[in-house]
């Protein structure tokens, strides 16, 4: 049909809006970005904790799948624990290492629930929101150090 054939492709520098490109140019010239970037932000508490769950979970992912490939290599875990152990400079780099290693988890736990928290419809209120934060930065601290201590 006639209108299928007029469809092309947009190149780079086309634009489907008129006076889009006229736009860009003049943000362009005054060196604004295309869009509100982080960098026009202030950080605040409740961004980074976003940013922080999201970052927490990935972390936590690639300890859990990098111990599942571990357990597959020659030796297995419990072997490059022991390697690790043996290279290890004294009992407190160890309690260190290991509570970094626990926080990505316990600190998504723990914002976790905070989340269903929310989910429930409380805690949405400015001051709430922000002493949960805090709630939650610090118990995940003290949390990772105590689990890190005992085991």
């Amino acid at each position: 049909s006639s209108t299928l054939s007029s469809l092309r492709a947009l190149t780079s520098s086309e634009y489907k809006v008129p006076g889009t490109e006229k736009f860009f140019k003049k943000q362009e010239v005054y060196g604004r970005p295309m869009s509100p970037h982080l960098t026009i932000y202030k950080p605040q508490l409740t961004s980074m904790l976003s940013i922080s769950h999201r970052g927490s979970g990935v972390g936590y992912a690639v300890l859990l799948y990098g111990g599942a490939v571990m357990t597959l290599l020659p030796g297995g875990f419990s072997h490059y624990v022991s390697l690790a152990e043996q290279f290890a400079p004294g009992a407190g780099v160890i309690l260190a290492l290991k509570a970094i290693v626990a926080l990505p988890l316990v600190y998504h736990t723990v914002n976790g629930f905070r989340h269903l928290a929310w989910d429930t419809g409380k805690g949405f209120k400015i001051a709430e929101v922000y002493k949960s934060g805090w709630f939650t930065v610090g118990s995940s601290l003290v949390i990772s150090l105590l689990m890190a201590s005992l085991l």
